[in-house]
């Protein structure tokens, strides 16, 4: 970067979501000014910050305003178009640059940034129409997802498990590409964490996934357990996506792997993630530390995994059962949002499971309290950790049911 940012200065964050709280809080005792742009009124993430504006993304004159007052501008999701970081580089420092977010943000650009750097991704093709769809789904195989180039809130993804749902695609496609993607059954999934300074790399410990049959995300286990070669390939794939991507911060790279070993990549996501959190209580470093040094120029923070962790992921429907258990584990932290929305899936907050030799013993404390044995309701209108790359797991769109019909995504 050109020159560093030190304290004193004021940051301006953007695109940020109920991890944006801790994120100013770290900006806050690293001593800088905070600035915050959000899209809609999130008083319960933002009242820590010196100041806020509120209005659209697009509206150039109060980006220009926003620009004018900050020192540097720092994204913590990718739900904020790239156009609107170009713009702002006109007036500030963007030290994490655009070039990550316009891949991720064209699902069509990050397959072929993912082709580029020589892994395995699940077989796709572009598709406009539904005569496109049938003529192309016997190369793809069932099940498939059919889901716009073009990654936007609200945006909708199909799942398509046999040809009499194709039929259905019909009210689904609209003017544009879509992709057409094979569904790849596997096993397991699991995410690393990483940040770059735009040449060196610093890894987290491997995290493992748990989704429930909504997929939607259910805890996080770490360090996860993966034979060496399989562990090297991933940390080979973080190291080439930080040399290849332009950009300066925290990423994730989300891995699945099939019942015969073959690892395939799901995705990319810079910025903060959900599944990042874990580190918070289980490294000596979290992401939101990490992040900050690299925008501000100073060096990576060296990470050293502490001990074995479960991150439970609370939802409003588990409030009374999470309020027993804060009563009785003296092994157990939290983290409870605020403002949280009434539908059952609605995210209420984490829980750390620490203080045993081995993440086994965590798993059997957990799994006998019977708090996450129960599936969710389905209903919508809860915000999912899944199925939404701006908020945690690019690429896990099969946040959908299984009857070929399309869902919205949050």
């Amino acid at each position: 970067m050109e020159k560093p940012i030190y304290p004193g200065a004021t940051l301006g964050l953007i695109g940020i979501d109920f991890n944006g709280s801790a994120l100013i809080s770290a900006c806050k005792q690293a001593g800088y000014n905070v600035g915050v742009y959000v899209d809609r009124p999130m008083p319960a993430v933002t009242h820590q910050a010196d100041f806020t504006i509120v209005a659209n993304y697009r509206e150039k004159a109060k980006l220009h305003e926003f620009g004018e007052n900050v020192d540097a501008v720092i994204y913590a999701t990718t739900q904020v178009d790239a156009i609107v970081l170009k713009y702002l580089a006109k007036f500030t420092a963007v030290p994490q640059g655009v070039n990550a977010l316009e891949i991720v943000q064209d699902r069509l650009m990050e397959r072929a940034f993912l082709d580029q750097i020589n892994v395995n991704v699940a077989p796709y093709v572009t598709v406009i129409s539904l005569d496109d769809v049938y003529q192309s789904i016997d190369s793809i195989g069932y099940p498939a997802l059919l889901k716009p180039i073009q990654r936007g809130l609200g945006e909708r993804s199909m799942r398509i498990n046999r040809q009499t749902d194709i039929s259905r695609a019909a009210d689904f496609i609209d003017a544009g590409t879509y992709l057409l993607e094979s569904w790849i059954d596997h096993t397991s999934e699991y995410t690393m964490v990483a940040s770059t300074d735009g040449e060196k790399v610093t890894t987290y410990p491997l995290a493992e996934l748990v989704l429930d049959g909504q997929r939607k995300l259910i805890e996080v286990k770490t360090s996860a357990a993966v034979d060496d070669d399989m562990l090297k390939e991933m940390q080979r794939i973080m190291h080439s996506v930080a040399s290849a991507l332009q950009y300066r911060g925290i990423f994730s790279v989300n891995f699945y792997v099939t019942d015969t070993g073959n690892l395939y990549v799901k995705g990319l996501q810079p910025g903060l993630s959900a599944i990042g959190n874990v580190f918070d209580k289980t490294a000596n470093v979290s992401q939101y530390e990490q992040l900050l040094r690299t925008v501000v120029g100073m060096p990576m923070h060296q990470i050293d995994h502490l001990q074995p962790a479960l991150m439970m992921v609370v939802r409003k429907a588990q409030e009374d059962a999470i309020h027993r258990q804060w009563l009785l584990k003296d092994n157990w932290q939290y983290r409870f949002m605020m403002d949280v929305k009434k539908a059952p899936t609605s995210l209420l907050g984490f829980v750390w499971v620490t203080g045993m030799d081995s993440v086994e013993a965590l798993q059997n404390q957990v799994d006998d309290t019977e708090v996450w044995s129960k599936e969710l309701p389905t209903e919508n209108g809860g915000e999912t950790l899944t199925g939404d790359p701006r908020i945690d797991l690019p690429e896990s769109d099969a946040d959908q049911s299984d009857d070929g019909q399309g869902s919205d995504q949050n």
